[in-house]
């Protein structure tokens, strides 16, 4: 079982790597806002999911599920709010 929890872990490091290689090399602020959209529902999935893997359904696990599905809403709202004003700033050629 703990291996399965370090598969998840490092795959939410992996994943944590890539979008920042991806905000590295991107050209547009859109295509990096979608790798940091990416960046949020992967790597709060995989954490759901060890932490689920490592207590099973307990209060722990549950309060981390709340917590990122709060944490994936609030990050949906901040996007699309930047989306909004860097296209209302630069147009269509962010």
């Amino acid at each position: 079982m703990s291996f399965a929890i370090g598969v998840m872990l490092g795959l939410a490091v992996a994943v944590t790597w890539l979008a920042a290689l991806a905000l590295w090399r991107l050209p547009r602020a859109l295509d990096r806002m979608h790798a940091l959209a990416f960046l949020n529902v992967a790597a709060s999935g995989l954490v759901t999911t060890a932490a689920f893997l490592a207590d099973g359904i307990s209060g722990r696990s549950l309060k981390i599920l709340l917590m990122m599905a709060v944490f994936l809403g609030w990050a949906a709202v901040l996007s699309h709010v930047t989306g909004r004003a860097v296209l209302m700033r630069e147009g269509r050629s962010a």
